[in-house]
């Protein structure tokens, strides 16, 4: 809670008694409910937070004391710099108090309201009239309250009336501000948690429908071959017919038909179905895993944050995007995931359009390797090569086969592949950003197969 108003009333006599008649000579505003005076000999900290509002002398020299200012860390500076400081003076009985500042602008005051959610730090003029203020209350508060009722009781004991007060209530909001910090890290994690929980098992659910349905495949091919084998029995310009099962005992099975296509029609139809779902089933089980793999860590997680063994810097690890971590610990973001093909080499994949480019023309080297998929637009792969070496078959495919993934071709069970060496790659100017021209190119037709993409993938390295 904040001070109350007898702590507040002992804080503001040691105040004076350090301060009065001291210039002010520097002012900081660590955050909005916060502004910190700098003195001749010492620091002032004046805070209306909701819930560690106080004003007690500072022990040591604020660590943030850089040049960027709010706009009222401005006006502060401009009407108080090289102020003396004359009074700080409590309301009797509230948890409100003013300090009196004379100089070169003659009398200003800053009046500092400890009401909780309704606190405020007003600056006024010679007149009583605010001149700016800051703090969560909604509204101005024009005038100091009146006196309330003493309260020299029991909240006297928390910090003592003796020397050295400031120090006690410094530590003690300072260990209060720390819990407040890991509760609302704590809060804002289960939240976070709990919403990608909710989500991947959606996903799941979502993903093993698709996957039922897909594994009806054997059933449209068996309709197939029921209508090839009973081609000449089925009339033409029907919906459907009844076919008898020669799988299943014989028992009659109703199909159902396009009446616009013959028998053969139809049965081709079934047929190509049949390799549609086929090639689904591949990529559903690759995201699925994946899903499975990301619920798994999200309730690892969500358990840990409940048990209290989280860390107490998850908040800022779980809630940055990867790129604004790597800004926030001055590590270079890099343009590109790097995967190890099956002979070991290193294959890698663009993060994007605008990363493509990065990766092509800033990272490869004109005798690397250079691959997209054909026609579609996807990532921009390179497979670094030593000057004059060639890549071995597998590698190729391997490098192929992260082309087709990360392309808008994925999903399909072969895909055209464009390669070429990267010297051999350009940018036209003022073109889209991944767009580039080629000679040079050759082209590799790619089976996607599930078992060396599920290996490839599993060796990302994701650096950066």
């Amino acid at each position: 809670m904040t001070l109350q108003a007898r702590e507040l009333a002992d804080a503001c006599a040691e105040i004076e008694r350090a301060l009065a008649g001291r210039p002010v000579q520097k002012i900081v505003q660590p955050d909005r409910t916060a502004v910190e005076l700098g003195f001749h000999g010492g620091w002032l900290m004046l805070s209306v937070h909701p819930k560690l509002g106080r004003i007690h002398l500072m022990a040591e020299r604020p660590a943030g004391t850089g040049e960027a200012a709010s706009a009222f860390c401005m006006l502060l500076r401009k009407e108080l710099l090289g102020a003396r400081l004359t009074a700080c003076t409590p309301v009797p009985g509230e948890r409100a108090c003013e300090l009196r500042f004379a100089g070169g602008r003659g009398v200003r005051g800053l009046r500092v309201f400890l009401f909780g959610k309704a606190g405020q730090l007003v600056l006024t003029d010679e007149a009583g009239s605010s001149l700016g203020y800051i703090g969560p209350a909604q509204r101005l508060h024009e005038t100091l309250p009146p006196p309330g009722a003493s309260d020299a009781g029991a909240e006297r004991t928390r910090f003592g009336a003796e020397s050295g007060l400031s120090a006690r209530i410094e530590a003690h909001y300072l260990a209060a501000g720390e819990d407040d910090a890991r509760a609302t890290a704590r809060k804002a994690a289960l939240h976070s948690l709990t919403a990608a929980v909710d989500k991947h098992r959606r996903r799941e659910v979502a993903l093993t429908r698709d996957r039922a349905r897909a594994e009806a495949a054997g059933e449209k091919r068996k309709l197939g071959d029921l209508l090839l084998a009973h081609l000449h029995e089925v009339p033409k310009g029907v919906d459907s017919v009844t076919l008898p099962d020669d799988f299943e005992l014989g028992a009659p099975l109703l199909i159902a038909l396009d009446p616009a296509r013959s028998a053969r029609a139809n049965a081709e139809r079934f047929y190509k179905e049949h390799k549609r779902l086929t090639r689904a089933i591949a990529t559903i089980d690759q995201r699925l895993a994946e899903t499975r793999a990301a619920l798994a860590s999200a309730e690892a997680e969500l358990a840990a944050v409940e048990s209290g063994e989280a860390p107490s810097n998850f908040q800022l690890e779980r809630n940055q995007s990867p790129r604004r971590k790597r800004q926030a610990l001055g590590t270079p973001s890099l343009p590109y995931r790097a995967f190890r093909a099956a002979s070991g080499a290193t294959i890698l994949v663009g993060r994007g359009a605008d990363r493509n480019d990065e990766l092509t023309f800033k990272v490869a080297r004109g005798s690397d390797l250079w691959m997209h998929a054909r026609d579609v637009p996807g990532a921009h792969v390179v497979v670094p090569l030593a000057a004059g070496v060639s890549i071995d078959e597998q590698t190729l495919l391997d490098a192929a086969t992260l082309a087709a993934h990360h392309s808008s071709a994925r999903g399909e069970a072969q895909v055209d592949i464009g390669y070429t060496l990267r010297k051999h790659v350009r940018k036209p100017p003022k073109s889209r950003p991944g767009s580039v021209t080629t000679s040079g190119m050759k082209t590799i037709r790619v089976r996607v197969e599930a078992d060396r993409l599920a290996r490839l993938l599993s060796t990302s390295e994701k650096p950066g």
